[in-house]
């Protein structure tokens, strides 16, 4: 009666023993399918707000998920995708172009990177294109100081300018500023030069003009002194009662230059138009000497070589080398 007992009481506690372990089975099995659906509704929900770029949201969730199971591998590797964005995001914000293209290539490891890789390529280009124009901007210098010696300096100012409208650290703007400062001072200290020059230039043309001017005054004086030294010699030739002298004598009385004038005021006289372009003919003899000359109208009597324009009308004259009569010859123009 007592071993049956006692094989009883075994029966009984080994079945409660069992009864127990499956009891507790069940519960943690519960408890995991709870949590495991917890964890997937974490990381779909972690998932969708990253593709819609909210990161702080994801973050949350996928900690959340961590919390449950802190070696959920997805949850793990997402939480690190998301943070590390949004250090990318900072990276590019402060204008540290390199390092966020180091990031980047980093992300690009994290198997789950799928998510936003349409935003890592939008942000990789524009790195790309940032660190293109910073490496301009340190070789910038050898060509800036080429337009300078080439005084180029409006071109210059445009590239400086074109690289300043760009998003750059603050340690290129830097640098350009200070090129643009010097190719400022350089344009402004070689107009400054030009200008000296062109103002030189023109007091030179005009001290030219002046002396001109006054060279100009002093032959017309020179002329008229000798036209009136001519006049009034012509005058006391004529005045003269020599009658018979050889030719050298009369050339003595009147010369060439004096016969012209003398006959130049006659032709001024009878025909307008008519001188001061003429040809002389030298000494003619008709019983006795006299200076011969062609008076020319021209088309355009201002042209300095008669060659330049077109002769319109001829009158011959002679001057009587010893009386000083003028007379029209016809027979010299036919």
């Amino acid at each position: 009666m007592g071993d049956a007992m006692r094989k009883r009481r075994s029966i009984i506690g080994f079945t409660m023993v069992i009864v127990l372990t499956v009891i507790i089975i069940l519960v943690i099995g519960g408890i995991n399918v709870v949590n495991a659906n917890k964890i997937n509704d974490s990381i779909e929900l972690g998932i969708k707000y990253l593709t819609e770029e909210e990161y702080n949201k994801a973050k949350s969730e996928f900690s959340k998920a961590l919390a449950i199971d802190d070696e959920h591998e997805e949850a793990e590797n997402l939480l690190e995708l998301t943070e590390e964005y949004m250090e990318l995001e900072d990276l590019y914000k402060n204008k540290d172009y390199s390092a966020a293209a180091e990031l980047i290539y980093e992300l690009k490891e994290n198997k789950y990177s799928s998510y936003i890789e349409g935003k890592l390529s939008e942000i990789l280009s524009e790195v790309e294109q940032k660190i293109a124009l910073m490496n301009e901007v340190n070789n910038i210098e050898d060509k800036i100081n080429q337009l300078i010696n080439e005084n180029k300096y409006q071109e210059g100012i445009d590239l400086i300018n074109k690289y300043l409208n760009e998003d750059l650290d603050a340690e290129y703007l830097d640098k350009l500023n200070e090129l643009m400062n010097n190719i400022n001072e350089c344009k402004f200290a070689y107009e400054e030069e030009q200008k000296r020059i062109e103002e030189e230039r023109l007091l030179a043309e005009e001290k030219k003009a002046e002396e001109k001017k006054a060279e100009e005054k002093k032959a017309e004086e020179e002329r008229k002194k000798q036209e009136q030294a001519n006049k009034q010699e012509s005058s006391n030739k004529n005045e003269s009662t020599s009658t018979s002298i050889s030719g050298e004598e009369v050339n003595k009385q009147i010369w060439q230059m004096d016969a012209l004038q003398m006959a130049l005021e006659v032709v001024k006289r009878e025909h307008p138009g008519y001188g001061p372009h003429y040809w002389e003919r030298g000494i003619v003899s008709e019983g006795e000497p006299r200076w011969a000359f062609i008076f020319l109208k021209l088309k355009d009597p201002n042209v300095q070589d008669i060659g330049d324009t077109e002769i319109i009308g001829q009158v011959g004259y002679t001057v009587n080398e010893r009386t000083g009569e003028v007379k029209q010859e016809d027979w010299l123009v036919q």
